[in-house]
């Protein structure tokens, strides 16, 4: 990766977030970045900064900038244009990874799939928060997407029990349909939310522990700590949002 390449990886990222924007605004954004990183390559090559160095800096510079960029460009747009340039906000982090590590081997499929989850789970959440007004709900609903994406984008990208792509990963789709399947027989209604949130966590769990007795943990790229901690760390999420669905006043 060198400074330039990764420099126009951060131009299209600009040109991205100031899309449909007035020109002339769009125009001044880009022509200052432009110039910024033009600046910080030449003088770090002036003082002998390693190349790989520089373009690891300007990764690390646009991945501090990142919240910043978006909120520059919030207050320019509307709800829609702010959730897909959030999606592509965590979607830059795979993108630069994968620049430098060779172990993050995301597709062009991987990308789709997952803009497409984290866009769709954007725009879901505000209707899923206009049925009820009391924080715990809003809190739950949102620890419950934010666990699902997690966990679609972990099968998809990275594996859970194994190696990406493992067959047996396809089980957790298990945990999502009883999720669904739940929600929409509770009618979203605080106390059904609670047991289908808790069906979650036990459904998780039993996959666990249906991998550690297929031997999952003897595979190369797992082993029993990691079945435990990666299972346990979505377990502690869907209990924690049925613990705030408890909480939560009815929504009728």
């Amino acid at each position: 990766m060198t400074p330039e390449r990764m420099a126009r990886l951060v131009a299209r990222w600009v040109r991205l977030y100031t899309r449909k924007l007035p020109a002339s605004v769009a125009q001044r954004r880009i022509e200052e970045i432009d110039a910024d990183l033009h600046d910080h390559i030449a003088h770090e090559r002036t003082h002998g900064t390693s190349d790989r160095r520089i373009a690891a800096g300007l990764a690390s510079r646009m991945g501090r900038g990142l919240g910043a960029d978006a909120a520059w460009r919030g207050r320019r747009a509307g709800r829609s244009t702010l959730v897909v340039l959030a999606a592509a906000c965590i979607l830059l982090v795979p993108l630069v990874a994968i620049q430098f590590a060779d172990t993050v081997a995301w597709g062009v499929f991987d990308f789709v799939f997952a803009g497409v989850l984290l866009a769709g789970t954007g725009l879901l959440y505000p209707l899923a928060m206009s049925k009820s007004g009391n924080l715990p709900y809003r809190a739950a609903v949102g620890v419950a997407l934010a666990a699902a994406v997690i966990l679609v984008v972990g099968v998809a990208a990275l594996g859970v029990n194994g190696a990406t792509g493992d067959p047996a990963d396809l089980l957790y789709g298990g945990v999502l349909a009883v999720g669904i399947i739940g929600a929409i027989r509770a009618r979203f209604e605080p106390q059904g939310m609670t047991r289908a949130l808790l069906a979650m966590a036990l459904v998780q769990a039993l996959l666990a522990v249906i991998a550690l007795l297929a031997g999952k943990q003897e595979a190369p790229a797992s082993s029993v700590r990691e079945i435990l901690g990666l299972n346990g760390f979505f377990i502690a999420l869907f209990v924690a949002s049925a613990w705030l669905f408890r909480r939560a006043r009815p929504t009728a």
